[in-house]
């Protein structure tokens, strides 16, 4: 008698049971139409609150099961003026929960940025010149998400240092960066005082490569880090359109490496760049018959230079740098002060010029004081 009563029990729940299972899967249904495009226009949204850059994005993919979606075609450009090359670009962006995070207690994300391309343009005026200084693009990032993002990862990513407007016209890049940043929250609650690190590689124009360790504090007020640069086995020879640009010289043949080893804390840095240049051959005469007296003039000059500080047996040039400094600045950000440094140091090692005029006084002031 009880097992029919159960039996009509259960009968009598069926309809009820099969229109919950119904409305389950429209609901399904209707978030998998509807959400992505609530996150596209979301992320529409976020990109486009920067001052002087738009963003767009293509499409939208949503994994709840992991925690996190997938955007496609991001493109971010600049709203006004005569750049052409966007400033950043990727053809995935993936962003979701960091699962091994959990284990800790944290509940923090992660972003993987595949085939991502920065383009930086120096133009003769501000409207063709392209930089992205002035924007917080790790807060636009962070606004993409719900947690803070504690884990970066780069796969292929290219790098360009434009000049259309040169004499003749730069392109300096570097290419398949692979790059990794971890703890950037500090989710573990590391007693370490630089608690986030930074690794990275890439290709040069030239075939160098170059290799870069960050260790740092981000919830420091100013900068805090300690940064280990190194680019190596750079060819000069595909550096000529750069050279002449901004050197007004090129050169036959040679090698380029620069080492530098820098450190920042309570507003001050210090630290040093090392420039090693190989088989260096400056002076190129076979060139010079297309060139005007001025411009054979000054790479006898820098030519000249070159030969008298050379180690000849080893047909090496070298010299090392110091550096130091502060940031007066408090709201510099730390990737904007070391990228800053680094191309600061490349410029610097390669092109040749007097920083400032040395007078006499300043000699008899130094000689006051000791």
């Amino acid at each position: 008698m009880k097992s029919k009563f159960n039996i009509q029990s259960a009968l009598r729940r069926a309809p009820h049971i099969s229109l919950l299972i119904f409305v389950a899967v429209v609901l399904l249904i209707v978030a998998r139409i509807v959400l992505p495009l609530a996150v596209k226009s979301f992320v529409n949204h976020r990109l486009n609150e920067a001052k002087e850059y738009s963003g767009t994005i293509g499409d939208v993919d949503i994994e709840l099961w992991r925690g996190g979606y997938r955007i496609h075609q991001i493109r971010i450009v600049k709203r006004t003026g005569d750049v052409q090359s966007p400033l950043f670009s990727a053809p995935e962006v993936d962003l979701s929960v960091e699962w091994r995070e959990l284990f800790h207690g944290a509940v923090v994300g992660e972003v993987t940025l595949c085939q991502p391309q920065v383009n930086f343009v120096m133009g003769p005026t501000p409207q063709q010149t392209q930089n992205g200084k002035d924007e917080r693009w790790d807060k636009m990032l962070q606004g993409l998400f719900p947690c803070k993002l504690n884990h970066v990862k780069i796969i292929n990513g290219e790098i360009h240092f434009q000049n259309p407007s040169a004499t003749p016209p730069v392109d300096i890049y570097l290419r398949q960066i692979s790059a990794t940043a971890t703890n950037l929250t500090n989710s573990r609650d590391l007693k370490q005082k630089l608690p986030s690190g930074l690794v990275a590689r890439s290709s040069t124009l030239g075939g160098g490569q170059l290799s870069l360790q960050l260790q740092m504090n981000l919830l420091k007020p100013m900068p805090t880090y300690e940064m280990n640069c190194a680019l190596t086995n750079m060819d000069l020879g595909a550096l000529n359109d750069f050279l002449r640009a901004y050197g007004k010289f090129d050169v036959a043949r040679g090698t380029f490496a620069l080492f530098t080893s820098v450190a920042a804390e309570n507003g001050t840095y210090q630290g040093y760049f090392k420039v090693f240049f190989d088989n260096l051959d400056v002076f190129a005469w076979e060139k010079e018959r297309k060139k005007n007296v001025l411009e054979v003039f000054w790479q006898a000059i820098v030519g000249g230079v070159a030969t008298v500080f050379k180690n000849h047996p080893k047909d090496q040039l070298a010299t090392k740098v110091p550096i130091s400094g502060s940031y007066t600045n408090s709201s510099v950000g730390i990737w904007t002060a070391t990228g800053t440094l680094l191309q600061n140091a490349f410029i610097h090692a390669l092109v040749p010029k007097l920083d400032q005029h040395v007078t006499v006084e300043q000699v008899e002031n130094t000689e006051d004081k000791k």
